[in-house]
Order: C-alpha cells, then structure tokens, then sequence
C-alpha cells in the first residue's frame, strides 16, 4: 500500500499556470501561512481560493502535489538551494513591503523599549547590517554548522514564544535556537543579564502563551496590525519584508530517482544531518513519560470516581456523573488550553505536568466506567459462594471477583491506553516536544512531508502494539481459588 505513496514521490510535477502580478492570481489556488500578514490581505480577496497551512513546509508541500497553484510567503524563506532542490521559483514578488517586530504585552512597555534601544544599538554599529548580510541571503544555507552563544547570564530567563521553526527567521538545530530573530534576542537578553529560553508555539498558542503571561516576548516573523496594536505592544521594526509568490518551475530538471535512491537520501536530509534523529528519540520519550503518568494517575482517580458513583448519597452519585458527563462533551484539546492558559497560567506549573493532569482526568472518567462495566458483569452469586466457602468479603474481591473483572475489563482498558497515547499529539499546543511535534520540527526544516510522518507513524504504530502487548500478557489466564 506505502509502495505507490513512495514512488510518487519521484512523479514529475504538474506545470501550473504563472502568474506575473497580484492581478493574475484571480481564479487560482493560493496558499499561505494561518495568521501572517499574507493572509489577512488575501482574506479579503474574493476571486480566489485561498487556503491556509500552519508551517511553510506545508504549503510547499501543498504546492508540489497540485493542491494549490501559487504559495505566498517571505521571500527568502525558500533560498535558492530549496527551490533548485524541489523545482520551484518566484514567479514575481509584492509591491508592499510588512514591518515585522517583537511583540511584547501592553503592561510590559519597558522591555519593548529595551528592545527598540538594542536594535538600535545594533543599527548603528552595523551589527544588524551584518546579520541582515547573512540571514536575510542565501549565505547562511551554505554554512555546515552555526555557533552556538551560550547564555552566561542567571536569574529569570527571558521567555520567548517563537512561533515560527523555519530558517532564516528561527529555527532549531540539535536543540539550539537559531536564525536572525534569535540573535536580536540574545543581545537583549545580554543587555538585561538575562539567560534566554526559547519554546515553539503554534501562531494562536503563541497569542495566548503572551496574554496569559507564559512568555515574555513573541517572535517568528510577526507582522505588526492594526488589531495587534490593539492588544499588545510592538519593538521597533527590525525588517520590512515583501511577499514573494512561489510556482512550480516548469524548466526545472525533473529528479527522477528510484526507490531506494530517494529512501537513502531521505534518511540522510531527514534523520542523520544535523542529528534529526534526536528530535525523534526526546519527542518518543516525552510521549512515554506524559502517557505512563497520566494512565497511572487515571486509573487511581477512576477508582474514586467508581467509588463516588456507587455512594449511597444521591449528591455524591450526582457530582460524579456530572464529571463524566462534562469529560464525555468537550475535547481534550480545549480542556489542555484551558487548563494551561487559563488554570495554570502564571503558577509555574511546567507544561508537561499541565498535560498529564488534563489526560489523567479524561482517562479516569474512562476508567470508572470500565471499573463499572467490568465489577457489574461479576454475578452477585459468586461473591455469596466465596462468603459461604469461609473467606472474608476482602479475600472473596481480590480472589473470586476481581480476576473475573480484570479478564472483562482488560480489552476495554487496553483501548483507552491505546487511544490516550495518540491523543498525547495535541500537546504540541503548549509548547511541548512531543513525538508529533519532532516530526513537525523535522519538517520545517527539511520541507519533506512524507519521510517524517512515515516514521512517526511506524514509531506511533510500534510504541502501541508493545503497550497492547504487554497488557495482554498481564491478562490472568485462570482463576485459582
């Protein structure tokens, strides 16, 4: 089945039509990122068919498999070696220019002005001059590797929402933070003897993650607006950038490389170059650890919430199964923002504990009814043999009626430890490196969709055919009395 999904991706690209201004984009399929400039401007076309994407190697991807014709994003962010390697141009590039800035909360007035006071610093010394000379060309894309500042400052680290995982703007590289953006930022940080702690968001996570007081300062090309300006407060631009409008280039030189050749070089772009595997193994672990403690502390709250809905007090009946009546009608994604961004904001809870307890609570719901459904399955009568043959009403539960339940009840728990592991994808939205969020990352950097996520989904597939595993071998086989 994964056989025609591979070889396509060696298919020649189709040719779509070339645009040569603003104007010839109505009637066509045009892409952009969710929340940028871009898109607020194209919103208000209504002579095309916009679509919206949350990363750029999305859209790229979008693009080279004729879901769309046209991708609109900054123009350096496909450098001229991207764009030779999956045979695409820049048909034209857009008249207006965007102010981008560090956005900052509207009662946190002077670290924005410390802000403006170093990039002016830096203008007038040259340095940003420097680091637009490097960044803002195709220079950078021809550095192997790139130097690591380390932060020598203590004391409250300067949080930063980075919002975008995409070179030349900010991006990781074997867990350190890169890209033109972070350079600005580690001098402010070194302005104010502060060490710098940078964490990815999503462009909406990242909105919230700054109102709410769980970062200190937003970056990843973000476009100043009227709207913004509202809410929050602005640096000083430190670039004003032009959109450029990608097309399939229909001179480029098809790579036609077979299946073996395209899975070799895929594994050394995706995996091996600059130790990608490693996002892989820290997200693996980050799943394992937040799904271990969340089915742990489920199962121990699902017995109390079984022992609530089995009270001889009608209130305590009524609390529990409005519990489960809650749980059963919301997401768990809105429950994990709400408790992160509204619960738990400003307590310094970190955001994989935030995760655990949001998970615990939707699997103990889960759990009692599985406690439920098992415990009631146990006719009443073996309870009155065990009771008639001497044991204790203890001994008769743990001997007689719990081994009966645990052989009932197993299946079903297998299957909510099986469907909260892949729920555990949806931590990306609090700033968590999870399994899902390393092939995002992967991504962003190699513009490859199909490697990444296959492998995510052998790991996904892998991790949970070894939890069903082992919960089976745990299934007793018999009853001894």
């Amino acid at each position: 089945m994964l056989l025609p999904v591979l070889l396509s991706c060696s298919a020649e690209q189709a040719r779509g039509p070339e645009p040569e201004s603003e104007a010839d984009l109505a009637g066509l399929r045009v892409a952009t990122l969710t929340g940028t400039i871009y898109d607020i401007e194209l919103s208000q076309r209504d002579d095309i068919s916009l679509q919206l994407f949350n990363a750029a190697g999305d859209i790229l991807q979008s693009l080279l498999n004729g879901i769309v014709d046209v991708v609109v994003d900054d123009e350096m962010i496909y450098n001229a070696q991207i764009r030779k390697e999956y045979g695409i141009k820049i048909a034209f590039k857009g008249e207006q220019e965007f102010p981008t800035a560090f956005m900052f909360r509207k009662d946190d007035a002077d670290l924005a002005e410390a802000c403006t006071a170093v990039q002016r610093r830096m203008v007038e010394d040259g340095s940003m001059q420097s680091l637009k000379d490097f960044w803002l060309t195709d220079r950078y894309a021809e550095v192997d590797s790139y130097t690591h500042i380390p932060d020598d400052a203590s004391g409250t680290p300067l949080r930063v929402a980075a919002c975008a995982a995409t070179a030349p703007i900010s991006f990781q590289v074997e867990q350190e933070w890169y890209g033109i953006e972070i350079d600005i930022l580690r001098e402010l940080a070194k302005q104010l003897h502060r060490p710098l702690e940078v964490k990815y968001y999503e462009p909406a996570s990242g909105f919230m993650a700054l109102k709410t007081g769980m970062a200190d300062v937003m970056c990843g090309g973000v476009f100043i607006t009227p709207e913004r300006q509202e809410e929050y407060l602005f640096a000083e631009p430190y670039h004003h950038f032009r959109p450029a409008y990608y097309i399939i280039d229909p001179d480029a030189e098809a790579q036609k490389l077979g299946l073996i050749p395209w899975f070799k070089k895929s594994i050394q772009k995706n995996l091996i170059t600059e130790n990608r595997w490693k996002y892989l193994t820290n997200g693996l672990l980050e799943t394992l650890k937040i799904s271990i403690l969340a089915i742990l502390l489920g199962s121990v709250l699902g017995i109390g919430l079984y022992a609530m809905t089995r009270s001889r007090r009608g209130w305590v009946r009524a609390i529990a199964n409005g519990y489960n009546g809650f749980l059963a009608g919301i997401p768990e994604l809105v429950l994990l923002l709400i408790l992160f961004y509204v619960v738990f904001a400003g307590s310094g809870v970190p955001p994989d504990i935030v995760a655990v307890i949001c998970f615990a609570l939707f699997f103990a719901s889960a759990a009692s009814d599985i406690y439920s459904t098992s415990l009631d399955a146990i006719p009443h009568g073996q309870t009155e043999a065990g009771l008639a043959l001497g044991f204790t009403r203890t001994q008769t539960f743990f001997n007689i009626v719990l081994p009966q339940a645990v052989r009932r009840g197993l299946p079903l728990f297998t299957g909510q430890c099986v469907s909260l592991i892949k729920g555990t994808s949806i931590v990306g939205y609090i700033a968590i490196h999870d399994l899902t969020r390393a092939g995002d990352l992967i991504r962003s950097r190699t513009f490859d969709a199909l490697l990444p996520l296959l492998v995510v989904t052998i790991i996904y597939f892998l991790l949970i055919w070894l939890i069903s595993a082992l919960l089976k071998m745990a299934t007793p086989k018999k009853i001894s009395l």
